[in-house]
């Protein structure tokens, strides 16, 4: 029997069935239509905004072949009209050549230089909706920032490392756990999307992520080098100019690492779903789909604070036969399992070191392991 007590850190990595304050905010000009107290349903319309795509220019001297003084007798449209994508801009017919010009998206004709034959278009802007996402509690309304703060029950997962702010998007799993995610697999139809995308995530998928426009990426582990280059530092503290647009959490930690067993359990279940992500924060969060929550909500009261979110503290455990851990060193980093036993005396290894092992039983095997190189998850 083992009479020495044996500590190890206990890790918080999912958390069920909790009220949180989340923040919904339009993204543009607009209206808040949302009222306090009212209960609301994930597809219910809370704001609407408008978003302008800015402006675009087509030399019309060039794409008519002609000089710039001539360009607005060819000219089918005037400078101030709205035109829309796909209508006549500028015709020009000659007797060996001839060129049409269309216009490539709704916008206002805002004018044409004489001097180089260029045409300048602003885009005309489009309007969204803002719906909740989630069932709930309107909170609190703010209209003149454009923020409707929600009470609702979801599932708080947290990673090992991460970085990006809030960002949101329907979750879609494209690998398996321990999977290398090949930036080909990220595409156009991912925007806007949260992507668990498998064991490691490298430099050129994270770009191609960018260009698609992802919100965001769970993985099992991240190049050390890679995440550096995008927080500057391991200190929260001391990051500047953090955001490169997408929000990303290794669950694991650093290296080619699968996403653990209870995470892609909770992933899985909640695939296809809403969610929100903050890298800082290493946070996701899984909102309920059940419409009865909301009771839930009605009988919690919580302070603001609680909808800034703050990664949950490391504590420390007790080791006992029956606790679930995580092993936090090679050869089987990531790996998790139930306690079995403790020894009952130290064991000298093979550095000298002396030390308690642990018999950590996992759904593949039996392993023993320092109790230095487990940490307590739940």
């Amino acid at each position: 029997m083992n009479n020495q007590t044996l500590f190890a850190n206990r890790r918080i990595r999912i958390n069920p069935g909790v009220c949180r304050l989340i923040k919904r905010y339009l993204k543009g000009p607009g209206t808040i239509l949302a009222q306090k107290n009212t209960e609301i349903a994930p597809h219910d319309i809370i704001g609407r905004y408008k978003i302008t795509g800015g402006f675009s220019v087509v030399n019309l001297a060039k794409e008519l072949n002609v000089s710039p003084g001539d360009v607005p007798k060819y000219l089918k449209k005037t400078v101030g009209d709205t035109v829309y994508k796909g209508e006549l801009l500028a015709d020009r017919k000659g007797l060996f050549s001839s060129a049409q010009i269309i216009a490539p998206n709704d916008s206002i004709f805002e004018s044409v230089s004489s001097t180089t034959g260029e045409a300048r278009f602003k885009m005309i802007p489009r309007e969204f909706s803002l719906t909740s996402g989630v069932f709930g509690v309107v909170d609190n309304v703010d209209r003149e920032r454009g923020e409707v703060t929600i009470k609702c029950v979801m599932t708080e997962i947290y990673g090992v490392v991460g970085t990006g702010s809030d960002k949101e998007g329907f979750l879609s799993v494209i690998s398996g756990p321990g999977d290398l995610v090949s930036p080909s697999k990220i595409t156009a139809e991912h925007r806007g999307q949260i992507l668990v995308a498998g064991s490691l995530l490298m430099e050129e998928t994270i770009k191609q992520a960018l260009s698609n426009s992802v919100s965001g990426i769970i993985c099992g582990g991240l190049n050390m080098d890679d995440y550096l280059a995008m927080v500057t530092s391991f200190s929260p503290s001391k990051r500047i100019g953090t955001e490169i647009g997408i929000s990303i959490i290794a669950t694991e930690g650093f290296g080619i690492i699968p996403i653990g067993d209870d995470f892609q359990e909770v992933l899985l279940r909640h695939n296809s779903r809403f969610a929100m992500i903050n890298g800082n924060l290493g946070r996701l969060l899984l909102p309920s789909d059940d419409a009865n929550s909301i009771l839930t909500c009605r009988k919690v009261s919580l302070p603001p604070q609680i909808a800034q979110g703050v990664k949950p503290e490391l504590s420390v455990a007790e080791i006992k036969p029956g606790i679930k851990v995580r092993l936090v060193w090679p050869p089987f980093m990531g790996a998790q399992g139930v306690v079995g036993s403790v020894d009952a005396s130290p064991t000298t290894l093979e550095s000298g070191i002396s030390t308690y092992l642990l018999t950590v039983e996992t759904s593949k095997r039996k392993i023993k392991v320092p109790y230095s190189n487990v940490e307590i998850i739940s």
